[in-house]
């Protein structure tokens, strides 16, 4: 028997990921992490119960535990910010263990140049963008002659995709953005033979020799618990409503069930957990329900999601369980089908984080289109009473030990 735990963001991210993950890890059996969408963009933060902080990027959010990590073919490599993490890491007495799908597409340094400069280039009409390069490198991977994988950066290959890139993919892409001429600081950049040299001995020195590469299969045999953890939220999900200020990866469990097929346990006890704040959160452009010009709680602090140039200020907004529910609803159907399987246990929980940034016991929602003002338990109470879940998982601080299961 395989147990697998499904950890998703309901809304637009930062619903506490880092923490349920962590958490998870601290209460099931011989676990690993398995990251299956998205790039060093997620930003997952865990507080342990001593107090030790990291806001986790490429590693699991089990890894201040010593929880191994597998970066999954769905997950987009970024060796420099790999690199930059796991010195981080060592520097707080971690040593992360990581095994890397052969498969996964790599970031290199001109797809986070070009990101910042067409977000810049953007003004209002910003994405919301992190900056750090995923968008392009999507693009950019999908044209097979520049195309990087983690199995070329092992083989070499990946040296004269650099030349060609620089030479030719390039000049096309800022063609395709409108940006020929383009006054941007960084400019010059993308065609800098010193950004190749140090980026080839990066890769050489200080990331191949930190890394293990695998599969998923292979990665699963010794671990009981498969811990899978999401990043971003489904409302940014690729195939969610909002386009284009979303992200290029699908947020859901869609991934999950690929990678479930491929592992091919004969049993398999699958929980699916969806969190989200109290409240709402976006960091980023686009579309916020609701958004309030001021926090919905004065007790609200976050230390991870600070103003930036291409994000700007964590917006905010009273949770709508209704969309809560239909979001959950959509993405759950995804996985339904697994269920068929003849020694498969599915269940489908929720969790909700903050809960101690609630004001005086009052918390502020939407349902059915009014705004409400009702107690914590029975704001938790008309959720469940929504989502019907197996479990309920509330968390009332920062560190696992505040996480109670209902």
């Amino acid at each position: 028997m395989k147990y697998i735990k499904v950890i998703i963001g309901s809304n637009f991210g930062d619903e506490g990921k880092g923490l349920m993950t962590d958490y998870m890890c601290s209460i099931n059996e011989n676990p690993i992490v398995i990251r299956f969408n998205s790039s060093a963009q997620a930003g997952h933060t865990v507080v342990t119960p001593d107090g030790k902080r990291h806001v986790f990027g490429h590693f699991c959010s089990g890894s201040l535990q010593g929880i191994p990590t597998f970066l999954s073919n769905y997950f987009s490599v970024n060796p420099l910010l790999f690199i930059k993490e796991y010195d981080e890491l060592k520097m707080k007495n971690v040593d992360p263990y990581t095994m890397i799908d052969l498969t996964c597409p790599v970031i290199i340094p001109q797809d986070m140049i070009l990101n910042q400069i067409v977000e810049r280039y953007r003004g209002d009409d910003r994405h919301g963008s992190c900056g750090l390069g995923y968008n392009e490198s999507i693009i950019r991977n999908n044209i097979e002659r520049y195309k990087i994988t983690c199995s070329e950066l092992l083989n070499k290959n990946y040296i004269d995709k650099l030349e060609l890139i620089k030479n030719e993919y390039i000049k096309d892409r800022l063609k395709e953005l409108n940006l020929v001429g383009c006054k941007d600081k960084l400019m010059e950049k993308l065609y800098d033979d010193n950004l190749i040299t140090h980026f080839i001995n990066d890769i050489e020195k200080y990331f191949i020799p930190k890394v293990h590469f695998s599969n998923i299969k292979k990665a699963a045999e010794k671990y009981n618990t498969l811990i899978f953890e999401g990043a971003q939220g489904l409302m940014l999900s690729e195939d969610y409503k909002y386009f284009p200020h979303v992200t290029h990866s699908k947020t859901g469990v869609s991934n999950v069930v690929n990678l479930l097929e491929e592992i091919n346990n004969d049993q398999l006890d699958i929980e699916v957990i969806y969190l989200t704040r109290s409240y709402l959160t976006r960091h980023g452009a686009g579309p916020l329900l609701n958004e309030v010009q001021e926090k919905p709680y004065k007790n609200i602090i976050d230390s991870t999601n600070i103003s930036n140039e291409f994000q700007g200020t964590l917006r905010f907004a009273p949770l709508d369980i209704d969309l809560l529910e239909e979001n959950i609803k959509n993405d759950y159907t995804k996985i339904l089908p697994v269920k068929q399987h003849e020694y498969c246990n599915l269940k489908k929980s929720i969790g909700l984080t903050c809960l101690d940034q609630i004001d005086d016991d009052k918390a502020i929602y939407y349902k059915n289109n009014q705004l409400y003002v009702n107690s914590t338990n029975r704001f938790v109470e008309e959720i469940c009473e929504k989502i019907n879940p197996d479990n309920c998982y509330l968390s009332y601080g920062k560190t696992r030990n505040t996480i109670t299961k209902r």
